[in-house]
């Protein structure tokens, strides 16, 4: 296997487990919590645009700065 497919092999796997474990986390919470109209309250269901923009930003952070690590090696 080449270094191009195994880095791409290496970057799917450890971006779909992190993707899983921020589902396992967001899922987490009080089933039973109901808000002011009977619906179901979920951690994702709070969360705003600024909220995901926030996320956006500090995800290419984190690729620029791995990057930037790659670069110095």
């Amino acid at each position: 296997m080449n270094e191009k497919t195994k880095s791409l092999l290496i970057g799917a796997v450890s971006g779909a487990a992190l993707g899983a474990a921020l589902a396992w986390v967001a899922s987490e919470g009080d089933d039973d919590e109901m808000d002011e109209l009977g619906q179901r309250n979920s951690a994702v269901s709070q969360l705003g645009p600024g909220d995901y923009i926030a996320l956006g930003i500090s995800i290419l952070t984190l690729a620029r700065q791995f990057s930037n690590m790659l670069r110095k090696s």
